[in-house]
């Protein structure tokens, strides 16, 4: 099996960056592990350390397979389903108000354009 055999760079260069997206924001949230679960528990969803992982494993296994295109498509639905997590979890402009609402606006759009690219991983 060769990785990327049917793609073109420009495609190869996609996977790879929306790849570092997901895989660099896991690495970097895992030391705020306590703040992150917290977070997660406050917003009401069970087992919030359990969830927590649950959300890293989404974010490493989906961020590999679409780095590696090894299962790209089934690790790009993974991170789309992380993603849709992480906007009900963390962005949720809908109970926000001024600038809180505005930032967190921003970045939910700017995860629906991501969810957008790889969409485009899994049509191929």
């Amino acid at each position: 099996m060769t990785f990327h055999a049917d793609h073109s760079a420009l495609q190869i260069l996609g996977h790879l960056m929306i790849a570092f997206l997901f895989l660099y924001r896991c690495v970097t949230a895992m030391p705020r592990f306590a703040e992150h679960a917290a977070r997660i528990g406050e917003r009401g969803m069970p087992a919030p350390k359990l969830m927590l992982l649950g959300g890293f494993a989404l974010m490493l296994g989906g961020g590999a397979a679409v780095a590696l295109d090894l299962y790209a498509a089934i690790g790009a639905a993974m991170l789309i389903v992380f993603t849709l997590a992480a906007n009900y979890l963390y962005h949720n402009f809908w109970d926000m108000e001024g600038r809180e609402r505005n930032l967190h606006l921003y970045t939910a759009c700017n995860n629906v354009a991501v969810m957008g690219g790889l969409l485009l991983v899994i049509a191929g």
